[in-house]
């Protein structure tokens, strides 16, 4: 890849429509960073952090709103104002980080890490909105819903009957579903 942002099979995420990120994974209790790299990464080395942390045992899922994303360049937390908001719209990467001296524990020398285990489950992105996408109905709501209708259909074929029986009888026909004496 050159650089430019248009390497063999890479294509960004256009996030513009969604919220934030939910993420389900298995850890050790410690605090991990989401990082997520746009465009202007590339530009300028500015990413967008946010932290999580996960439970010592089991699953964790954490919710982490695109608003909530801090921005860091070169490793730094950004001014308040020295940045543009994360661009949802053309975001290049997404990774995970563990940064030992943040877990509250000093570490003793340089280039010695902290043990840490993270398993990643999923990633998925999220919508806020005002209205639920899924409306849940139960059996029975169901089932009145077609009784409703067979009875409407019901209706409308006595009344298409009649109308027919109706017309025969002016015409001076045998009613409908009778045959005629001869």
């Amino acid at each position: 890849d050159d650089g430019d942002g248009e390497g063999e099979g890479e294509a960004g995420l256009e996030l513009g429509e969604y919220s934030g990120l939910l993420l389900k994974a298995s850890g050790d209790g410690q605090v991990y960073t989401m990082v997520v790299r746009t465009s202007a990464y590339e530009l300028d080395g500015l990413e967008y952090r946010h932290d999580f942390r996960t439970r010592a045992k089991g699953f964790t899922t954490a919710r982490l709103p695109f608003a909530g994303f801090a921005p860091y360049r070169d490793g730094k937390p950004v001014q308040a104002g020295g940045a543009p908001e994360l661009d949802r719209r053309s975001i290049s990467g997404l990774a995970l980080g563990f940064y030992p001296q943040r877990q509250g524990v000093r570490v003793a020398k340089e280039g010695v890490g902290l043990p840490f285990y993270l398993s990643l489950a999923r990633v998925k992105a999220y919508r806020e909105r005002d209205e639920p996408e899924v409306v849940y109905l139960s059996a029975g709501a169901a089932a009145a819903d077609l009784a409703a209708d067979d009875a409407a259909a019901a209706v409308q074929q006595k009344d298409a009957a009649t109308a027919l029986a109706m017309e025969e009888q002016a015409a001076g026909g045998a009613p409908a579903g009778e045959e005629e004496e001869e």
